[in-house]
């Protein structure tokens, strides 16, 4: 009987020790490890709630209400990330295609070529890639133009969406992060100079006081990188759109009037049209630093 009660004794901590490793191993393959979660964020481009296309007459346009037509938009975007509500940030893993590399995307509305005067040609308005987590996302940021180290280079031999011509100032400034053009209606006068026609209104956005020279192997360096930085709340991952709003940037200068310069901007601290444009798209315009003050000219839908 006693034999009998030692064996049930042994069995019963056997039985424990086995629960207990079970148990453990349980535990450990119960802990998760997360898995990219690819996503798609599109861009709206619109001028007051009107499609942004080539054959679009645009209305309302500027402080006088101006008509225009389209003739380009195109931005690059880079530093896309992803805020969880406790502010932490997620960097986006931007898939390799025809119209993004290197963790940069193009965004592209022109849809027809020669300053929307001729065929129809590609555009882009959504970007690809991947997250490394499973998480909830309360908020989305990125960067309007491209990281120094790809900003200037050639775009002859480079690969796409950095060998688009049309986006390219030199070797030194590099490239436009952002080429909006439009043709208002009755044209562009400037007050002191009687003799100035115009018909282009322009916003192009780059990088100004550059020094160095890439051909030759010199570094370059900018005093005004003009890149804003954007970030929108309440966001709903693979929900939520992101729209930019022409008229929003546009809203505070008159298209048919210009006071120097080339009509609009060219991201000049001497171009006075700059500092409108530059505000509204949460930039200072002294510095070309980001703002304290928030952009308006990008929100969710």
């Amino acid at each position: 009987m006693k034999r009998h009660l030692r064996l049930s004794h042994s069995t019963a901590v056997l039985g424990i020790v086995g629960l207990t490793l079970g148990s453990a191993c349980s535990d450990s393959s119960a802990t998760q490890v997360d898995e990219p979660r690819p996503f798609q964020l599109e861009f709206v481009a619109t001028a007051s709630g009107q499609p942004l296309r080539c054959a679009q007459t645009l209305s309302g346009l500027g402080s006088k209400k101006t008509q225009g037509k389209l003739l380009d938009f195109a931005f690059y975007v880079r530093g896309l990330s992803f805020i969880r509500a406790d502010g932490s940030e997620v960097a986006a893993e931007l898939d390799t295609n025809a119209w993004q590399n290197q963790n940069v995307a193009l965004l592209d509305f022109q849809d027809l070529s020669d300053e929307c005067k001729g065929a129809a040609k590609p555009t882009n308005t959504i970007i690809k890639g991947q997250v490394p987590t499973q998480d909830e996302f309360s908020a989305v940021r990125f960067t309007v133009g491209l990281p120094p180290a790809l900003n200037h280079a050639n775009p002859a031999s480079a690969k796409a969406p950095f060998n688009v011509q049309r986006l390219f100032w030199s070797w030194q400034s590099g490239y436009k992060s952002m080429r909006l053009d439009i043709a208002p209606k009755g044209g562009i006068t400037r007050p002191s100079d009687p003799s100035f026609s115009g018909t282009n209104y322009f916003f192009h956005l780059g990088s100004t006081g550059c020094t160095g020279n890439p051909e030759s192997g010199r570094p370059v360096k900018c005093s005004r990188t003009n890149q804003p930085v954007v970030t929108l709340s309440n966001f709903e991952f693979q929900k939520s759109k992101v729209s930019i709003d022409v008229a929003t940037l546009l809203a505070d200068l008159d298209l048919n009037t210009d006071a120097a310069d080339t009509p609009g901007c060219m991201s000049d601290v001497t171009d006075t049209e700059c500092k409108a444009f530059f505000k509204a798209i949460g930039l200072e315009f002294e510095s070309g630093a980001v703002s304290q003050s928030p952009q308006v000219t990008f929100r969710l839908l």
